[in-house]
């Protein structure tokens, strides 16, 4: 191998390399992984313990787990409502504002309504809602 083919193989491989990581992201945005665990699960915070309905008072939040999925339960006008925390562009998890009743995306800024519709940013889908049940004062989201 010469000097010549050595480069050569170099620069395509930088290039290849470049290409793709911006291919991966692309693929990433037009592919999101935004898979939600299924049936009814028990909210958990992430030591394991249950969160009751009683934890969550109005015009505030509680981030849970279901099966390792990222949950987020708030109390509007006395009745828990819930959403998947899992952001629908990047698999981010969303933080709920109070102050302004939005939810958003840390990770490129994306923001939903209370209602978990698409602001503002990336987002391409708005947030996945959640039945909510209570038995026994634990939250159960389906």
């Amino acid at each position: 191998m010469n000097r010549r083919s050595f480069f050569e193989k170099i620069v395509a491989s930088v290039f290849g390399a470049s290409g793709l990581a911006f291919i991966a992201p692309a693929l990433a945005y037009l592919y999101p992984n935004k898979d939600f665990v299924s049936g009814t699960r028990e909210l958990v915070d992430v030591n394991g313990r249950a969160i009751t309905a009683e934890e969550v008072t109005e015009g505030a939040s509680r981030v849970g787990l279901i099966q390792g999925s990222p949950a987020i339960v708030f109390r509007r006008n006395n009745e828990l409502v819930a959403f998947s925390a899992v952001c629908t562009h990047f698999g981010c998890t969303v933080a709920y504002e109070p102050a302004d009743e939005v939810f958003v995306c840390p990770c490129h800024g994306g923001e939903y309504d209370i209602d978990g519709n698409v602001l503002d940013g990336p987002p391409p889908k708005p947030l996945p809602k959640l039945k909510v049940q209570i038995q026994a004062g634990k939250i159960l989201l389906s």
